[in-house]
């Protein structure tokens, strides 16, 4: 088997980088261990919530306090700038319209009341929470307590009070995941009964706005989502759930749609487990199959395997850090004393290790000079930063994606 480029992940780096190289016109392969960051994270895009360890408002004021070698500061404002605007454009063709610039950040409402700062959100999680919340619950649903939603906007300094609507009559009754109710809202007929408990709810509350989980639908974009708010008369914020997440599924099938419509091949399921040389270049990857491992000769590899917690990236016994598929030297600390911050809940200095990259975001070795010919790296594989405790992930996805997509647009096919 062969590649012009193969990406390694599928995450939202790998997603993006995969779609961006197909556009430019290379023959894109895409191998995963299995699924990303989007069926994790809440469906918005995370560009920049601290920096410094201080919260930030504006994330293009934020940009100049992040170290010299941060992705973001690697690949330059312009690239962030028309990283976004491509997600914006790829979202909306989808269905997945989110709101937001990079002028300031937004607040999401979470399960617990509580409101995380993101860059662009989801226009299902965009509305604003003006006069008196009604926090909706469906009965049956252990994913969403709506007492606790409803305290913690309390809290943050909202009028909110907790309801609870009856499900249709369905198939689950007893016990049902986020994707099964998400699934059965994007039926017509399920919607429009529990369009009419939703109604009352928010009339008997009172309600300028009513916050629900987000469960509206799955296969149909933010149609069910839209269904549902005419019907009711009354604006529907979708609260952010633990995982795996509806809104992230939404925008994981809408890649792999535009995927398909591209011709970039696909193999999950196989983790990658190493690479064949020559030259000082990568000419092939490994990796595991059903009776052998399989080799697939390529031009160019882009990792977009993750730090620690993708996977990319493995820490051993003796306190050593190892990136997994091609070995390449790993930014981190110098013994395992070294990898957790005091506090469970605090920053974890493990999550800022990483591969250190030039502004090719080609990886470098310990004398700083190109590690291994053909190979990028994109995402929370990247060194200098931590994707968790700066709010990052998707920007610096989102940006290295592009980036590398320029690059290799220029490069030899």
């Amino acid at each position: 088997m062969a590649a012009d480029v193969v990406v390694v992940g599928a995450g939202p780096a790998g997603l993006a980088a995969a779609a961006a190289l197909a556009e430019s016109g290379r023959q894109v392969l895409v191998v995963a261990r299995g699924n990303g960051f989007t069926h994790w994270g809440p469906g918005a895009v995370d560009v920049l919530a601290r920096a410094g360890g201080q919260p930030v408002e504006r994330p293009l004021d934020g940009l100049v306090r992040l170290p010299e070698r941060h992705p973001y500061r690697l690949v330059g404002e312009e690239v962030l700038r028309r990283a976004l605007d491509g997600f914006h454009r790829f979202a909306a063709g989808a269905g997945l319209a989110h709101e937001g610039d990079l002028e300031r950040n937004r607040r999401q409402v979470t399960a617990l009341g509580t409101l995380r700062p993101a860059c662009l959100l989801p226009a299902p999680a965009a509305r604003p929470l003006p006069g008196r919340v009604a926090v909706v619950g469906f009965a049956g649903f252990r994913d969403f307590a709506p007492e606790l939603c409803a305290s913690g906007l309390r809290a943050a300094g909202h009028q909110a009070e907790p309801a609870t609507v009856e499900l249709p009559s369905w198939n689950h009754q007893r016990h049902f995941t986020a994707v099964d109710l998400a699934r059965a809202i994007d039926d017509a007929g399920f919607r429009s009964r529990l369009g009419e408990g939703l109604a009352r709810a928010a009339a008997g509350a009172d309600a300028d706005v009513a916050v629900v989980p987000a469960v509206l639908g799955l296969d149909s974009g933010h149609e069910a989502w839209a269904d549902l708010e005419r019907r009711t008369g009354t604006a529907l914020v979708e609260a952010a759930l633990v995982p795996p997440s509806v809104p992230g599924l939404r925008l994981y099938g809408a890649w792999l749609a535009r995927l398909r419509k591209l011709g970039v091949r696909w193999r999950l399921g196989f983790p990658a487990t190493g690479v064949q040389t020559g030259d000082g270049a990568v000419t092939a990857l490994v990796t595991e199959g059903a009776a052998r491992p399989q080799v697939t000769r390529c031009r160019q590899l882009v990792l977009a395997t993750g730090g620690v917690a993708g996977r990319g990236i493995r820490a051993g016994r003796d306190g050593s850090l190892a990136e997994v598929v091609a070995g390449l030297p790993v930014e981190g600390f110098p013994d395992r004393l070294h990898y957790l911050a005091d506090r469970f809940l605090a920053d974890q200095p493990l999550g800022a290790a990483g591969v250190a990259v030039d502004a090719e975001l080609r990886p470098l070795g310990a004398a700083g000079e190109p590690a291994l010919g053909g190979v990028r790296c994109v995402g929370s594989l990247l060194a200098h930063h931590d994707p968790t405790a700066e709010g990052s992930r998707e920007g610096v996805a989102l940006a290295t994606a592009t980036r590398i997509a320029e690059l290799l647009a220029a490069a030899p096919v």
